[in-house]
């Protein structure tokens, strides 16, 4: 069932009130990204995500931790303490799988949409002494010729990368606006920070992170255009957007309903 007319801001916030954000995440994790990202990774999931009854090390994976690269043991030490990051919609692997592909044989740790694409790492490892990894990005690995190319993360900054786009689509509140003026973004440095990441998926929509306390975004833009798509645990962390004005695609929680092609004053 849909409105064949939008909802005033008035009306809106008497039918469903928007509760205060209370206690958010901080983001002082983002200080650790460049010397430490597996410190960054864990800061950020202890905070985002709640704590919860936790499974035992011998449920949780049947890979031995000490033969995986450093920021993969890593991760899936984290995935025990945060068993939500292993309920993300593709999820990094619980099992890597062995593979093969047009760089040599790789250990896959991550798919993508039934397995559309996948992350992998050379394997056995190039170097033995290498605790940070390439990563290789395989589209279509079933194919007869996948296309395979490297990351510009290593394995630690990809990981963290992941995790934040997982995160987002993970998180009970979005909005997204439509295609806009880059210079429309300019309001909005004063409140968010820039995380020192590189583009996630260069070759699809190439999104840069940004976050603020309990917010994360994510940028896709050039020199004329961007499109900014929102992410937060509480509605009320969203609802300080409206300010800017912007024109909303979409905005969808936990609590509300979607309202594809909404225009001006999306309900958040």
């Amino acid at each position: 069932m849909e409105l064949d007319q939008p909802l005033s801001r008035e009306m809106l916030d008497a039918v469903r009130p928007v509760p205060a954000p209370g206690p958010v995440p901080d983001v002082d994790w983002v200080d650790h990204v460049e010397a430490d990202p597996i410190r960054a990774l864990e800061s950020f999931a202890l905070g985002w995500f709640p704590a919860e009854e936790t499974e035992s090390a011998e449920e949780s994976t049947a890979a031995e931790l000490g033969d995986l690269p450093p920021p993969l043991a890593a991760f899936h030490r984290l995935a025990r303490l945060r068993p939500a990051l292993h309920r993300f919609h593709d999820p990094v692997l619980k099992q890597p799988k062995r593979a093969s592909g047009p760089l040599g044989d790789r250990l896959v740790f991550a798919v993508w949409h039934g397995a559309s694409m996948d992350w992998s790492i050379p394997w056995p490892p190039e170097c033995a002494s290498e605790a940070d990894p390439r990563v290789w990005h395989t589209a279509d690995p079933y194919a007869a010729n996948p296309e395979t190319t490297l990351e510009e993360e290593p394995l630690s900054r990809f990981l963290l990368q992941f995790t934040l786009y997982e995160a987002m689509n993970a998180a009970p509140y979005h909005a997204r606006t439509y295609c806009m003026p880059t210079q429309r973004l300019d309001p909005l440095w004063s409140m968010l920070r820039s995380v020192p990441l590189s583009p996630f998926l260069p070759t699809f929509e190439a999104e840069k992170f940004f976050v603020a306390p309990g917010l994360l975004a994510r940028v896709s833009s050039d020199e004329n255009e961007a499109v900014v798509t929102f992410a937060a645990l509480h509605r009320g962390t969203l609802t300080p957007l409206l300010e800017h004005g912007f024109r909303w695609i979409a905005s969808w929680g936990a609590s509300s309903i979607s309202t594809e092609g909404y225009s001006e004053d999306p309900p958040f």
